[in-house]
């Protein structure tokens, strides 16, 4: 047991047992109250939150709000502009330009099957899903061959520069596209929705990518040249091809057969492959993206359930 001059607000939300709603977090049972050492007020966990806690339902049921500027007159003006040098939604390095942390629903993809959605496991499932480790030294010999042949493509090479510098920082804008509501007011659920997915797949694929800690392909070859910084976490899997991909697989559970996803998987693998050509990644590194992607696919629908059916009603 923490004592309370020691509790940080993460062991508050391991130790307090909570009733779950779609946009309300409300401790129960147990009794007394709990002081953090990070200077919040202390939470009654037998009434409605306090402190941090009350701070963290008010982040969540006004997310969407903070995630853009909502149009709350849509039905009678769907056509309005947004101010997109204000609003416009990017992410960039596992933090969002705009827009809070899903907390509650990476809460709840921390949950046990069957049991107390609040018990603490050694592993969830989703962190030891079976996925294919690197390939082995001949095999990177092998991909750093074709990564220096696309070096040697200069003239492609430029052409796909802009793309590059400009999905270093991941926009919704480019899955908004396709579907045709970029720019629209009355779709907020749907931005919403994968501006938070790029969120939680960022946390998902460090944790992979500190499992296999996979050098970049310029440290193992010191003739590429990346067009962009080397980032410092390893390379396998692709998070650029995980958290793309994640959006298409994701979009094609909740609308199956929607004539989008089509394109909205074209546009996942143009931004992986482009990752590629800027010497960031191997093509390897982009296949496991793409099947952690589709396997992370129906845990990322159990855990934004509330959010997937609002986008499914936005869509009707």
């Amino acid at each position: 047991m923490i004592p309370d001059s020691q509790m940080t607000f993460a062991d508050f939300l391991t130790a307090t047992r909570f009733v779950v709603a779609a946009d309300k977090l409300t401790p129960v049972g147990g009794g007394g109250s709990v002081a953090l050492d990070d200077g919040t007020a202390p939470a009654d966990q037998d009434g409605a939150a306090g402190g941090a806690l009350a701070a963290l339902n008010k982040s969540v049921q006004n997310k969407s709000a903070l995630n853009k500027n909502k149009n709350k007159n849509k039905n009678k003006n769907k056509n309005k502009n947004k101010n997109k040098n204000k609003n416009k939604a990017t992410f960039d390095g596992g933090q969002a330009a705009t827009g809070l942390i899903p907390a509650l629903e990476l809460r709840r993809l921390h949950r046990l099957p069957g049991r107390d959605p609040f018990t603490v496991a050694e592993f969830f499932a989703w962190e030891v899903m079976d996925v294919e480790p690197p390939p082995g030294p001949d095999h990177t010999r092998l991909e750093t061959a074709v990564l220096l042949a696309m070096q040697a493509r200069v003239t492609e090479r430029k052409r796909r520069e802009a793309d590059i510098e400009a999905q270093a920082a991941l926009s919704v804008d480019e899955f908004l596209r396709p579907l045709g509501i970029e720019g629209l007011a009355g779709y907020e659920e749907t931005e919403g929705l994968f501006l938070n997915v790029l969120t939680a797949c960022e946390y998902v694929g460090l944790l992979y990518k500190a499992k296999f800690d996979r050098d970049r392909p310029s440290m193992f070859e010191p003739r590429l040249r990346p067009l962009l910084a080397v980032p410092a976490h390893s390379a396998y899997p692709s998070n650029h091809a995980f958290q793309c991909f994640s959006i298409a697989f994701l979009f094609n559970m909740i609308l199956p057969g929607h004539p989008a996803t089509e394109e909205l998987a074209r546009i996942a693998q143009s931004v992986a492959e482009n990752r590629e050509w800027a010497g960031l990644h191997y093509a390897s590194d982009t296949q496991v993206g793409r099947d952690l992607a589709r396997r992370f696919a129906p845990y990322l629908q159990d855990a934004f359930g509330a959010s997937c059916l609002a986008v499914q009603q936005e869509w009707a």
